[in-house]
């Protein structure tokens, strides 16, 4: 018979249970396979919509619906106008959809109108630019800018004839100044003697002059000014797009330099791609590694190829060409779902660019701009925010003493800077003076300082130059409103401007509206009313009444997850709201890895000498049939009719023995050994899961003993303990038993009517110890010497004085001392009967945990409401 390594004290008949240490367990969480169905709020306001709803949802993804009438529906559609840009109504209908959720369409009224800027004359400084830009937009509505002019102005200096007083030398400056606003400076000048002017070679940059032009005053004792032969020119740099690598880069460089006489270097574009590999590890069968194949898919993006193993029954996935963010995607999928894998990188690409050297200039940067063209390679060009120097020259004013100029002459030399000088011839020995204007940029200035000096009785020249300058321009947007064109202009003509309106060729209309979409709910149309009013802008809305229909989603789902992704999707792709609603508890799944391969885990159950009363098998030729006598030495007994295995082998028989025949197949003769050793054939028939079939009685196995089925009492007390003597209508109790002690209700239930015989026993019905009537439904502590005595001992020490007391009660201790043991965890007879460690296991046939499932089985399918909860076994690949 079966071997028992320990008898519990409970009544295992029920269904048996054991204790183990639990160590092997990594629990996950359940997995809801409950059926729901969902329903959305969406209301239509056609019959054409609705009907199109549920054809989408049948095409999109072959759910079931209908549709049905749902009261009338008023909508509203909403009309803004008055915008006199489409500009200005799109940021109005973005407000309206962004503040109040409503959507809206922009449209032109009228006829379409030229579309006018302003362009202002030119502004000498960048201050007063943006100054005025920003005033121009405040003041017309119309956002303006301004923009660089770049060009070479043109100045003069106007040069006096000699001036024999001092005194009206300092007149003429002063009539100069009051009635021109030029000023100038003067310089005295013997007529009899030579006149010089030194002017120096070109200075490179500002600072360099501005040192010398101080050295040559401090050395030689000259007056001298700095005048602009030519500004300073911008500096570049030009890029490519990315190449594909960096040898194309560098090709491209050697090129650049060699015949476009350029330099640069290449530099990385952006960060590097790889490209990857994985294999799964394996999986049991084809259909398992498909579905883990569709799992990667649907979950990464990524897709993989199922393969077999060789000859072996196992398969894998395999994925190729997976870049950096696949990968990394399939790699924590694998991770989550605790499944092996390998991966390798099988390529690395890196892009890079050619970025120039700084170019001065335009005619330096075009030049690589015409390279890069040439070689069909897409570049761009950018300011380094860097410029050339500036040149300079020194013009000494005029002078007479001769020594000082060839102190000004060395000086330069000395400063490797060339110079020149004109001379010229005095008319006396006498004292004169001759003046000298600052720069004039204004025509009319000129032409006044000379008729100043001729009315002086002065003789004049000018001397023309010309310097780079900045100028800049307002320019406002383009616009087809008149009014705001006049502003415009209004505007310049106050700051004593000018300006022109200039057509840009194309065309705009006058006037925009925003329409709504349909507005479904009056409180909806009330806040757009309002977003309107508060931005004083003109809004009309008309009213709609029609009749309404709503989509009745008949599609079933199973378990929380793919509900809620059903809700998630009619949400983000159709914008509906739906929820959920449960039309059948399913049961509740959840996994437990041992951390062992089934391979494993048989060899671990080998070594404690499993047993078993099933059938063996020995060939025919070594038995005497008709005396059932074994006629050879040494003959395998084995667990299948089949001679080429070595897993099948239980038993040796020598010459002689006696064998029981209980049938034949084919050369094969069927005995029966009573309880024997089995084979490690026969044991993983009942250790590997995937032999249990789901929903099966097999299946119970599984479920969690330590996890309350959330039974209806009503349906308990009518359809199970009904006619059950002391334990009829007490469903309830054993509810709040299995809720408040974390054992599975049913296990109780069958438990007690084991026990008690359906309710019948002495102990459960109530019986007197010291004084008080006590109650027993489980047979706790009663010994089998005098078992009413002890169990009623037993009950009166936990006060259990009520029938309810006693259910609740002992369903602690159960919980407390087996199926919630802190130490051993063993809530399934799957686990009671296979333990990792091999040890603490409730018997050693095989078939126990099969055994022991009919009578839960038949109890939960005469319920209809409850939720079962499992707990599978999971072997490493």
């Amino acid at each position: 018979m079966k071997k028992n390594i320990k008898i519990m004290l409970l009544a295992a008949a029920a269904f048996g249970m054991t204790l183990h240490t639990g160590k092997e367990v990594q629990a996950a969480a359940y997995v809801d396979q409950s059926i729901y169905t969902i329903n959305t709020s969406k209301v239509f306001t056609t019959e054409a919509e609705v009907k199109k709803a549920v054809e989408t949802l049948k095409k999109d993804k072959n759910w079931t619906a209908t549709y049905q009438t749902s009261g009338n529906i008023s909508t509203y559609q909403l009309t803004a106008s008055g915008y006199d840009s489409q500009a200005a109504a799109s940021a109005s209908a973005a407000a309206l959809k962004k503040e109040v959720g409503i959507s809206g369409t922009v449209s032109p009224v009228g006829d379409r109108l030229p579309l006018q800027k302003v362009v202002s004359n030119l502004i000498n400084d960048e201050n007063q630019a943006k100054k005025l830009s920003l005033e121009l937009t405040k003041t017309s509505g119309l956002n303006s800018s301004y923009e660089v002019v770049n060009q070479s102005r043109p100045f003069y200096q106007v040069i006096s004839g000699t001036i024999d007083s001092e005194t009206k030398v300092k007149d003429i400056q002063t009539e100069l100044q009051k009635q021109a606003g030029v000023t100038s400076t003067y310089q005295s000048e013997s007529k009899a003697d030579t006149i010089y002017q030194l002017v120096s070679g070109n200075i490179v940059g500002q600072g360099k002059a501005n040192m010398i032009l101080q050295g040559l005053q401090k050395e030689s004792g000259l007056k001298a000014v700095l005048q602009t032969v030519a500004t300073g020119k911008p500096y570049y740099i030009v890029t490519t797009a990315a190449l594909a690598n960096q040898s194309k880069a560098q090709t491209l460089l050697a090129q650049l330099q060699k015949e476009a006489n350029i330099s640069g270097k290449i530099q990385k574009a952006g960060a590097g791609k790889s490209v990857y590999s994985m294999e799964s590890g394996y999986f049991k069968d084809n259909k398992e590694a498909a579905s883990a194949a569709a799992q990667i898919k649907k979950q990464t993006g990524a897709s993989g190829i199922v393969q077999r193993v060789g000859k072996t029954k196992h398969y894998i996935v395999k994925l190729n060409q997976l870049d950096d963010t696949s990968y990394s995607k399939t790699v924590t999928f694998f991770k989550k779902k605790k499944w092996h894998y390998t991966s390798k990188k099988i390529s690395s690409t890196q892009a890079y660019q050619v970025v120039t050297g700084a170019l001065l200039g335009d005619d330096q940067t075009k030049k690589a701009t015409a390279f890069f063209q040439k070689k069909k390679v897409v570049a761009t060009t950018k300011k380094t925010g860097q410029s050339s120097d500036s040149t300079y020259q020194l013009v000494v004013h005029q002078e007479t003493d001769q020594m000082k100029i060839n102190k000004g002459v060395a000086y330069l030399k000395a400063q490797k800077i060339t110079s020149s000088i004109t001379t010229s011839k005095g008319q006396s020995a006498s004292r004169a003076y001759r003046l000298i204007t600052s720069s004039v940029y204004d025509q009319r200035k000129v032409k006044q300082a000379q008729e100043i000096m001729k009315k002086n009785g002065v003789a004049s020249s000018t001397k023309a130059m010309t310097e780079a300058v900045k100028q800049y321009r307002l320019t406002t947007e383009p616009t087809v409103n008149q009014t705001k064109i006049n502003q415009a202009l209004t505007y310049l003509t106050k700051q004593k401007m000018s300006a022109t309106v200039q057509k840009t060729g194309a065309t705009d209309y006058g006037q925009y509206q925003i329409k709504t979409g349909v507005i479904s709910t009056a409180v909806l149309r009330d806040q757009g009313m309002a977003f309107f009013k508060k931005r004083n802008e003109s809004a009309v809305y008309t009213t709609t009444t029609k009749p309404a229909y709503k989509i009745i989603i008949t599609q079933p789902f199973t378990g929380w997850p793919d509900t809620n992704a059903a809700i998630a999707f009619v949400k983000s792709q159709y914008g509906w709201t739906a929820t959920a609603t449960k039309i059948k508890n399913g049961p509740m799944v959840m996994q437990t890895n041992y951390n062992l391969t089934v391979n494993e885990m048989v060899n671990k159950q080998m070594k404690v000498s499993p047993q078993t009363d099933g059938a063996a098998y020995v060939y025919a030729t070594y038995v005497d049939q008709a005396t059932s006598t074994v006629n050879t030495d040494g003959l395998n007994v084995r667990s299948t009719p089949d001679a080429s295995s070595a897993n099948n082998i239980v038993a040796q028989l020598n010459k002689g023995t006696k064998v029981n025949q209980i049938g034949k197949e084919g050369n094969w003769i069927k005995i029966n050994l009573g309880w024997r050793n089995a084979s490690s054939t026969e044991v993983l028939q009942y250790v590997d899961p995937a032999n249990i079939k789901e929903g099966t009685e097999s299946y119970f196995q599984f479920l969690k003993l330590s996890q309350a089925a959330n039974l209806n009492p009503d349906e308990v007390n009518t359809k199970i303990l009904a006619g059950k003597g002391i334990l009829a209508g007490k469903g309830q109790a054993f509810i709040t038993a299995a809720k408040t002690y974390n054992v599975n209700e049913v296990y109780l239930i069958s438990h007690a009517l084991l026990e008690t015989g359906n309710g019948s026993s002495i102990l459960a019905n109530g019986t007197m110890f010291n004084g008080k009537k006590v109650y027993n439904m489980y047979g706790i502590g009663a010994y089998d010497s005098n078992p009413n005595y002890f169990g009623a001992k037993y009950a009166y020490e936990q006060q259990w004085f009520t029938p309810e007391a006693a259910i609740i009660g002992g369903a602690k201790f159960i919980g407390d001392s087996y199926i919630n043991n802190a130490t051993y965890k063993q809530d399934t007879l799957y686990k009671m009967r296979w333990s990792a460690t091999a040890s603490h296991q409730y018997a050693t046939d095989i078939g126990w945990a099969y055994k022991q499932v009919a009578r839960m089985y038949s109890l939960y399918h005469l319920l209809d409401n409850y939720t079962l909860y499992y707990d599978i076994p999971v072997y490493n690949k």
